[in-house]
């Protein structure tokens, strides 16, 4: 696993778009890192807000960690 991500990288491993990614960097609900002049988000900021989210509850009322599709 790498240390550090671009905006792009983070974008695409948490399936969101640029203009989410920012509005969460301007909450404070991920720290951006400045190297020269590149932008880069820390893996282990970026894996902090991702177990922070809520899980869902199924029908049965267990909560789900993980997304399954019906198809």
């Amino acid at each position: 696993m790498k240390l550090l991500y671009t905006i792009s990288e983070c974008c695409r491993l948490a399936s969101i778009g640029r203009t989410k990614l920012y509005e969460l960097v301007a909450n404070g609900e991920i720290p951006m890192r400045k190297v020269g002049k590149k932008t880069l988000i820390a893996a282990a900021d970026l894996q902090r807000w991702a177990d922070q989210l809520p899980t869902l509850k199924t029908k049965g009322g267990e909560r789900s960690s993980s997304y399954s599709e019906s198809a």
